[in-house]
Formats: C-alpha cells, sequence, structure tokens
C-alpha cells in the first residue's frame, strides 16, 4: 500500500482570545526557512489584535490527527505535548511555551510525533531555520 507522508507545519501564532476557536480574521505575515515550512500568522478578532497572548505554539498538519490524541515535539532531549482537535493541535496545560521557544530558536531540528485519524503514526524532521524570523515578524506585527 503506497501513502504519501503529509508535511506537518508548525504554527506560531497569537490567539485573538481566550476561546481560540473565535478566530474572525487570518493575517498571514509570511513563510520562512529554506523550504517555506514556518508560517507566521496573526488571528484577529474585528479590529483587536487579540488578548495579549504571545506566542501560542500551534501544529498544524495536513491530516486528521486521531481523535483524543496528542502531538508530540521534540527539540533535543526536550519532549512537549500538544493535545489535537481535527487537524490542529495546541501545547498542553502545564507544558512551558516559554522553554519551547526558546529551545526552537536555539535548536537545530525538531521532530514531531503524531497518529492520523486512520491510525498511522507519523514522524517528521524539520529544520529549525527559518523559525526566529517567523516569530520576528509576529513580534512586529503584534506590537
Amino acid at each position: 500500500m503506497k501513502f504519501i507522508n503529509l508535511k506537518l507545519i508548525i504554527l506560531i501564532f497569537l490567539a485573538s482570545s481566550i476561546n481560540a476557536f473565535a478566530v474572525i480574521d487570518v493575517v498571514h505575515l509570511g513563510s520562512f526557512g529554506k523550504g517555506k515550512n514556518w508560517q507566521a500568522k496573526q488571528y484577529n478578532e474585528g479590529s483587536s489584535k487579540g488578548d495579549n497572548t504571545k506566542h501560542e505554539p500551534s501544529v498544524d498538519a495536513g491530516f486528521t490527527f486521531k481523535p483524543k490524541s496528542t502531538v508530540e515535539v521534540i527539540i533535543k532531549d526536550n519532549k512537549y505535548k500538544f493535545f489535537t482537535i481535527e487537524n490542529r493541535a495546541w501545547l498542553a496545560d502545564g507544558q512551558n511555551g516559554k522553554k519551547l521557544i526558546k529551545d526552537m530558536k536555539n535548536g537545530a531540528r525538531v521532530l514531531v510525533k503524531s497518529v492520523s485519524s486512520r491510525g498511522t503514526k507519523i514522524t517528521d524532521t524539520y529544520s529549525l531555520i527559518g523559525f526566529t524570523k517567523a516569530l520576528e515578524s509576529i513580534d512586529k506585527a503584534c506590537s
């Protein structure tokens, strides 16, 4: 059986409100890195830039995750868990988002492990080249 390995794109974005699902307007700020794997987006609710939420990591997949599964993001020896809803995953409560961002700025590669809705285990590795520029773009747009 032949299957296509769909690429995960990690997004760093600003949520427009406490409820990330109430997003009204999404502004694409650009794609960064060699393979343009890093995307910067700003989420707005009306004319507001959000509730001062900064650097909220998420994973946006080209497929639907297995319901109630987790995504594991690994940088060097540090592991982070993300909870899933359909094709998106957000950093789980209790995980240190600031440490993840620091690891992403200082790391060379990120490993992303997930399970698709079909039960396929997927492991992708991405270069972190371009991550810092994507984050700088977000900070500039949201300051």
